[in-house]
């Protein structure tokens, strides 16, 4: 099941993503599908085929770790 995540890249623009599993310690760098910006549209410096990048970790300040799917499920407060 693909993890949604947020990234900050260092000097630019958020990204957001999945991956497949929490990355190893050993691990260079972090693979990332279906990249895209904060609002949804395609990065501009990738090609509209893209899918998977890897960002290697010295280029990544932080990643945030975001709800699964499964939150829009819940019903909330209902008022009649």
């Amino acid at each position: 099941m693909l993890q949604p995540v947020m990234l900050r890249l260092i000097d630019e623009q958020l990204i957001l993503g999945e991956i497949e599993q929490l990355p190893n310690p050993a691990d260079q760098f972090m693979i990332i599908r279906n990249p895209r910006q904060r609002d949804g549209m395609k990065l501009a410096y990738l090609q509209d085929d893209v899918t998977t990048i890897l960002i290697p970790w010295h280029q990544i300040a932080y990643v945030q770790l975001l709800p699964g799917s499964g939150i829009e499920k819940v019903i909330g407060f209902v008022r009649e």
